[in-house]
Formats: C-alpha cells, structure tokens, sequence
C-alpha cells in the first residue's frame, strides 16, 4: 500500500459542547505513525469479593477483582483491553481486572441477563441504552466526570452515568481510489443524487456499489446517513416525535428508506447482504471488492493496520438530500458505567478515573480507534487526518438512535425496518413500521 508521509493528529479545543455542537475540532502536524494490530479473541473473566468502599474515589487501599463487561471489537480485543488497564493493575498491589465479552447477541442484552441472574459486572465498557441509567451509580460532580466527552449529552434525571475516553464520528463513507478511477468517478459525491449514481457506476465497472453487511451493521449505516438529515435542523426530534408533531414519514428517514430500497433493487447494494458478518464487510472492503463502505471513524484502525492493500482508501462525509455539508453522527467513544451492584464500587470507580484521565491511557483509547477529544494528539495517518478534517468543517454534530428522549430499543426496530427492505418490504411500509413501533413505545 502507497503511504504518504505520517502526520500527527491533535484535537483542539471544542467550538461548543453536547447535542448539536462540534466537539473535538482536530489539525495535522509532521510526527511518526503508529500501526494497531487486527486480532478478534474470546473473553473470559470471573468475579471475587473486595474490601473497597463506595464510590468516591481515594480513601484508602483497595483490593480485589474488579469484572469488565466490554464491547468486543475487531480492534477493541481482549488483549487491547488487558493492556489498557494493565499499568492501573501493576501500580495497585492486591488488585486484579478480568475482562469479560457478551454472552448474549452484544453487551446491552448480555448485561439484562447478568442483572437478572444477579452476576452482573462492576464495570461495563460499552454505549448502553438509558433504560439501564438507574442500574448505574451516579458519578461524582468533580471536573474529571464533567471534563469527559460529551458528559452532558447522555444525562438521565440530571445525572451523569456514563463517561468516556473520546469521541466518535459517524457519518463517513469510506471509499476505494482505484474502483473510483476505473467507474469514472471524479469527484466524491454530495448529494443522494450523485451517491446514487455513483452506485451504478461502480457496478457497472464490477464493484458492489455499497458495501454493507447483516448483523447491527445494515441499520447503523443507514443512520450513519440519515440522521444528519432528520436531526440535522431539528436537534429535539426524537422529543417532538413522542408528542406527535412530527413523523418517520415526513422526515428525511423517508426520503433515504426510497432510496435505500431503490439501491437493494438495481442491485447497487446486493441482496443477499444479510448474510455476511460485520469482520467480512471489512475484509470484503479491504480486499477491493466494493466501491464504498459506511461506516464510523474505527474503521481507520483496521485499514491502517491492513497489509499488502492494493488501493488507496479515501473518506468523504455521507451525502445529504440537497448536497450540502451534513453535521457528525457522533457519540461516546468508549464509555465506561458502574453497576450499583458492584460490591466494590470504590475500586472500580478509582479505575475508570485512570481510563478516562490518565494520558497514556486515553492516548491509547483515542489512538486505537481514531477517536476525538479537546486536548489531546497522537500519531496517525493520512487517513486519519482526512477524517480531521471533515470533523473541523462539519457545522455540528447530530445524535444517534440512542440516549435521551429515544425509545429504548430503537436502534434494533431500526435495523429490522432497514433489513425489511432486502426482504421484499417496500419503503412506504419500512417507514409506516416505524412510526408504528415508535406510537407503541413512546416515552419507554
């Protein structure tokens, strides 16, 4: 693969905060590159009592084992994690951290059980859906919690239950250079229009237009792309849907569920999509087989550390109706909660403060994934810098289809509406599904 020379990223000081503020604007500087290894392990981990006290924080020695439900990614690995907490590990005699990956279909469902059962973690490192905000202990009103990212934005009842090492964009479509210059394609599209056009170049040249996959996968893209749109003017949606002033069918997830089933129809986006794995889109990308991939900034860790590429990987922010600029799907980027279940919430919370303050340790959050936070640089690459740049010209950042005022649950109808699409549902009932579900859940 052809590298230009590395360059550094550093994150400036944020604009503005929470919903609807650009967080995390970012420059590049000559500096040495750092590659990640792409590796998928198993996760495995057991519990102990501790003598640690409640939670806030110092006091004195705490010992015992401390229990990490954790997000399991192609770059967030069992072995990415043990390194992360191993310098806390080392300098805490009598302390040990086990790290442990969903039983269940992802953490979120995993966790319900363990509540259930009563075998729930001390600490879980993923983005969780509010509904389990009161599972959670309530985090000290210190400067450390506020200082994280996006600390405001996620709030249940005016408190903070969630803290994260950075930040994340989303709404990125990574593309291949070469199948660009094969299907004619000069200039990265703007607008739906030209995506869409696009496409069938891209087909007609032998490429999938648009890579996606089943899984989570197919409804995440299509936020990835809509929700700048539905969010884009309106920040409180979400809120405005729960009172009936506004509907799925007369926002912009209308306008891009038509489009959605027109690509799945020309054969743009395969058919039989649905079944290939979230790690095989990647490798089906990476291998050059597909024209363009929605997806967020992580996807840069596993290009960067991909080997022998035979095309240069380009990134542009997803297209909007009418071609202009769209704001960031953003969010947490590693977020860490405590069970108010934890026996040792003392302990843990001691740890989640190194996570989340210590600088080696967030260096290497950020850096794992190439994500975002005010203050901090690290060693990346072209790529990464191409990414910093759409951050700095994004007008601002949207949320996801998870937090305060969504639906618990939402994210999943999503995708299930979204992958209808495949099955022969039409766009007009994808979109009449989800102001169905979302008039039978409304305030849940």
């Amino acid at each position: 693969m052809r590298r230009s020379r590395p360059i550094s990223i550093a994150v400036g000081t944020p604009s503005s905060a929470g919903r609807g503020g650009r967080v995390g604007a970012r420059t590049a500087k000559a500096s040495i590159a750092a590659g990640l290894a792409l590796s998928v392990c198993a996760l495995t981990g057991c519990s102990s009592s501790s003598s640690s006290g409640p939670a806030t924080g110092g006091g004195g020695a705490r010992t015992g084992t401390i229990r990490i439900l954790a997000n399991i990614t192609p770059v967030l690995t069992k072995a990415y994690y043990q390194g992360l907490v191993a310098p806390f590990v080392k300098s805490h005699p009598g302390v040990t951290v086990t790290i442990e990956s969903p039983s269940g279909t992802n953490v979120q469902s995993t966790l319900q059980q363990e509540l259930v059962s009563g075998s729930a973690p001390d600490i879980v490192a993923s983005t969780l859906d509010p509904v389990v905000a009161q599972q959670m202990i309530a985090f000290p009103d210190s400067s450390w919690v506020t200082s994280t990212p996006l600390s405001d934005s996620n709030k249940v009842d005016g408190k903070i239950w969630q803290v994260a090492t950075g930040q994340q964009n989303q709404s990125l479509v990574y593309y291949n250079q070469t199948a660009f210059q094969k299907a004619g394609i000069t200039t990265p599209p703007k607008s739906l229009a030209e995506f869409t056009a696009d496409l069938a170049k891209l087909k007609s040249a032998g490429y999938v237009g648009l890579q996606t996959a089943g899984e989570w996968v197919t409804g995440a893209q299509f936020a990835m792309m809509a929700n700048p749109g539905l969010l884009g003017g309106d920040p409180g949606w979400y809120a405005e849907r729960n009172k009936k002033k506004v509907t799925f069918e007369q926002s912009a997830y209308n306008t891009y569920l038509k489009a959605y089933a027109g690509w799945i129809k020309n054969g743009t986006v395969p058919k039989n999509s649905l079944g290939e794995k979230y790690q095989t889109s990647i490798d089906n990308f990476l291998a050059g087989k597909s024209g363009m991939f929605v997806m967020g900034n992580w996807l840069n860790a596993s290009v960067n550390s991909a080997k022998n590429l035979s095309f240069k990987v380009g990134v542009f922010p997803t297209p909007t109706a009418d071609g202009s600029t769209p704001k960031q799907m953003s969010g947490q980027a590693q977020p860490y909660s405590i069970l108010k279940s934890s026996k040792h919430q003392g302990l843990a919370l001691d740890l989640v403060k190194y996570l989340v303050t210590d600088k080696s340790a967030v260096t290497a959050s950020l850096k794992s994934e190439g994500n975002f936070r005010a203050g901090y640089s690290y060693p990346g690459t072209e790529l990464d810098a191409a990414v910093g740049k759409i951050v700095d010209t994004a007008p601002g950042t949207v949320n996801g289809t998870a937090g305060p005022g969504v639906n618990a649950g939402f994210g999943n109808e999503l995708n299930t509406v979204v992958q209808s699409l495949y099955t022969g549902a039409s766009a007009d009932k994808a979109v009449a599904e989800l102001d169905s579900w979302w008039n039978a859940n409304a305030g849940q």
